[in-house]
């Protein structure tokens, strides 16, 4: 028996209850979400023949830790066209990271970050249809902090200003650019038809007890325990149990993708949601979204110490200008598609020219907008089953990826610019000389 193949069994015995859940839990999800989904489902989904331009964009990094504690770090992104068209973006980078959580956090943003140059580079040679491997959303909304590393600290600002430059130009020419998520732990459609559940269970009540409810189900996320506890208190003033239901529900942490999937909907799309920053319930986004530029601007000052400090006279412009960047990232609308009976769905991110008209009081859009039409076209046209989930942006996760011989190749090529020995960390040593 292959070792530690005992304890594996042990473990798997003790926690059934626990990777059922996990694992299975569809009949469950599937009747508590399946009618809510069923509103706002449609089967219409055709599959033609992709036409334009259209170009895919993936990226990949990876590290050479160098003895002494310093770490070189090589990101790449391509732009790929279905007529073999390459953007090629490559930067390298050299720091001494004081913490893995900022060097982590800097190697995510600098992929991204050159995948929107690339992209933006495909636009400017006539794509019609950017492709992204990601959603669009979170890139808008990422938390805004300083990274810990020398020379980086106001890489945020960097971010901020391309990718908003991306979209704006991208928007300009009429080209639609598309966010695709294949495994997406997102809880935006989960969250927004509980919440339409729950409007229409206080129907009836008094307007401060329901006004009540709905601000502690907009703290579910953020302290679970002390809006149930909150609830609780409730229930003497009319409240009902299946509010309380909801609630537990909403603190589930299954994502769109496990409730989609075990409703069991068949081939088709959700009706998409139209999301901006304005969604987001974080005290840098409310201040971007009001008149206080003043305030955002101290606020900056004090999230960002280390680049106010290395800016200097200079922070104040840079930081205005990425409160304008802020300010101008349009709507997107987001949906799930299911491209197959049994797949699993995939999240499409749509950036809008404009806001669309909703239905009452939800995000959900009355009517698919074209921009989402035409970046629905190429995601289904470019479908080639359970394991091709899009053909063109697999073909740039194939011409990107970085692999243990291209780093090694990379390690010598800077050995020989510089005429110098590059000399991998102690734990590197291991991997790469065995």
């Amino acid at each position: 028996m292959p070792r530690f193949a005992d304890l594996l069994v042990e473990e798997v015995r003790r926690k059934r209850e626990e990777l059922a859940r996990v694992i299975g839990g569809e009949s469950d999800l599937r009747n508590y979400y399946g009618e809510l989904l069923r509103k706002v489902w449609m089967s219409d989904l055709s599959q033609d023949k992709v036409d334009g331009r259209v170009y895919g964009v993936d990226s990949s990094c990876d590290d050479i830790d160098v003895v002494g504690g310093g770490s070189i770090l090589i990101s790449r992104a391509i732009a790929v066209s279905l007529g073999g068209d390459e953007v090629r973006k490559l930067r390298l980078d050299a720091f001494f990271p004081r913490d893995i959580r900022d060097q982590e956090e800097l190697k995510r943003l600098m992929r991204e970050h050159l995948e929107h140059l690339a992209g933006l580079e495909a636009v400017e040679r006539g794509a019609e249809t950017v492709l992204i491997d990601g959603s669009l959303y979170a890139r808008m909304t990422h938390v805004l902090r300083e990274i810990n590393i020398d020379g980086y600290e106001d890489f945020m600002f960097d971010y901020i200003e391309t990718f908003a430059g991306f979209l704006r130009e991208a928007l300009k020419r009429n080209v639609t650019v598309v966010g695709v998520s294949k495994d997406s732990r997102s809880t935006v459609l989960k969250e927004e038809l509980l919440t339409l559940k729950l409007r229409e269970l206080l129907a009836g009540l008094e307007p401060s007890v329901r006004e009540t409810v709905l601000g502690l189900f907009g703290e579910i996320k953020r302290r679970p325990r002390e809006a149930l506890e909150g609830l609780r208190h409730l229930l003497k003033s009319g409240v009902s149990m299946e509010v309380y239901e909801l609630f537990r529900n909403a603190t589930s942490g299954a994502p769109d993708s496990k409730i989609i999937f075990s409703a069991d909907l068949g081939r088709g799309l959700s009706l998409p949601l139209q999301l901006s920053i304005e969604k987001v319930s974080a005290r840098v986004f409310e201040l971007v979204l009001s008149d206080s530029h003043e305030k955002l601007l101290g606020l900056l000052e004090r999230v960002f110490p280390a680049t106010r400090d290395k800016l200097g006279d200079s922070f104040q412009e840079k930081a205005s200008r990425m409160i304008e960047a802020l300010k101008s990232y349009p709507p997107i609308a987001v949906t799930y598609v299911v491209l197959e009976q049994g797949d699993d769905p995939i999240r499409v991110d749509v950036a809008l020219k404009g806001k669309y008209p909703t239905r009452g009081e939800s995000h959900f859009l009355e009517a698919i907008p074209d921009e989402m039409l035409k970046g629905l076209k190429s995601i289904a046209g470019l479908y080639a089953g359970p394991r091709s989930y899009n053909v063109l942006l697999l073909e740039a996760d194939k011409r990107v990826r970085t692999t243990h011989d291209t780093m090694e190749m990379y390690h010598r090529l800077i050995m020989q610019e510089l005429k110098t020995l590059v000399m991998h960390s102690r734990s590197d040593r291991r991997f790469f000389y065995p």
